[in-house]
């Protein structure tokens, strides 16, 4: 079937399990459910038509329902997953259905089993929509999310506390109500005793997203201006960039860069970087990122690049290093005491630079704007 029937069978399907909840209705339901999941769903959403937007509102209302089965539930989310498989898209799941309050109900409603496959599967989603967007603490179900979380994170269940650190992350950045909320909550403290010891964990995606969430609450504070003072930020700055350069994939460099960004924006921790003796090997190894053909990656590169321009001190440095790059080579990344470097070949950094502006790739126009940009600054210094 095409598209345009089967959204017309989900739509069906949804109004007659919402008028009678029995249990024919619900396989009809699960089978329309799983049929347009096996259809192409890219920018469905965003292209404007009201079919696809009556059959979404539908979906959330059922899925938010908690008289709605587990496993009916779980299909509904795992189509809306489909769906937001775009910027534009996940932003109208977000802001148009409040899709993050819904997935916070969910959660809510099974907290009393955190490792069940609903919940996990609500904790993957929101991870997803609710990174670099804002979110208020007038949202239903927040204050309980942020709880849950809080409760999870000090847990001892390894499969739950990964995607409870990477959504806390998400909903501290750049949050200031829901920063003060954390701050103000009675168990604030052990709290940040948990993710203190987070910083020695085997795994370098837990501990980016440790310590971006340390950074967003305890930054300008008495805990924060211990863990990232004079004596300890060097081996911060060395943990960050090996990941960036060696980590464990697209998402932890991801995280990795934002906390890099977020960390630069203290005066004092951006000169720390401006004197850190191995910038220029590090930043090397990091613009040799520029030279994979994924404009992901290379848009979080550049990110990184065009942070680093707005700090006076860094901008000079930076410049030394694209037009006449260093040479050392990151070793693979180890605990946060055990890093280090080697000497390896020099990058062609201005030269990666440079074919971003005119990159045949599809989906580089960002980078593009962003290269342009980035050299636009560098040849101004």
């Amino acid at each position: 079937m095409d598209m345009t029937t089967c959204l017309k069978s989900l739509l069906l399907a949804i109004q007659q399990y919402r008028d009678g909840r029995t249990a024919h209705n619900a396989a009809q339901l699960q089978k329309q459910v799983e049929e347009v999941s096996g259809l192409k769903c890219e920018k469905l959403l965003s292209s404007g038509h009201v079919l696809p937007r009556e059959c979404v509102s539908g979906l959330v209302e059922l899925a938010g329902n908690p008289n709605t089965s587990p496993t009916l539930t779980s299909s509904i989310i795992s189509l809306l997953v489909q769906l937001a498989c775009d910027d534009d898209s996940r932003e109208i799941l977000h802001s148009s259905y409040n899709l993050t309050s819904t997935l916070a109900s969910v959660i809510h409603y099974h907290s009393a089993t955190p490792g069940e496959p609903l919940v996990l599967q609500c904790l993957q989603v929101l991870q997803k929509l609710t990174y670099n967007t804002r979110i208020f603490q007038s949202t239903n179900y927040i204050h309980e999310l942020i709880a849950f979380l809080m409760t999870n994170i000090q847990s001892h269940n390894d499969e739950i506390i990964m995607p409870c650190l990477g959504l806390m992350a998400n909903l501290c950045r750049d949050n200031h109500s829901v920063q003060s909320h954390i701050k103000s909550l009675d168990n604030v403290k052990p709290f940040y005793r948990t993710l203190i010891n987070f910083l020695a964990h085997n795994s370098l995606t837990v501990v980016v997203f440790t310590l971006s969430i340390l950074a967003s609450l305890t930054l300008n504070e008495k805990v924060g201006e211990k863990l990232f003072d004079a004596k300890n930020i060097h081996q911060t700055f060395q943990l960050v960039f090996n990941i960036i350069v060696n980590g464990d994939g697209t998402l932890t460099r991801k995280y990795s860069v934002d906390l890099l960004v977020d960390l630069l924006k203290n005066p004092k921790i951006a000169d720390y970087l401006s004197r850190y003796q191995h910038f220029s090997a590090c930043v090397s190894q990091v613009l040799g990122l520029l030279q994979s053909k994924d404009p992901d990656s290379a848009a979080k590169v550049l990110e990184l690049l065009l942070a680093m321009c707005s700090v006076s001190g860094l901008c000079s440095l930076l410049c030394e290093v694209v037009f006449r790059p260093a040479g050392p080579k990151l070793r693979a990344a180890g605990r946060r005491q055990g890093a280090g470097l080697d000497v390896g070949r020099k990058a062609e950094s201005g030269l990666a630079l440079v074919q971003w502006l005119s990159s045949p790739v599809e989906g580089a126009e960002p980078c593009s704007l962003q290269a342009l940009q980035l050299l636009n600054e560098l040849l101004e210094v």
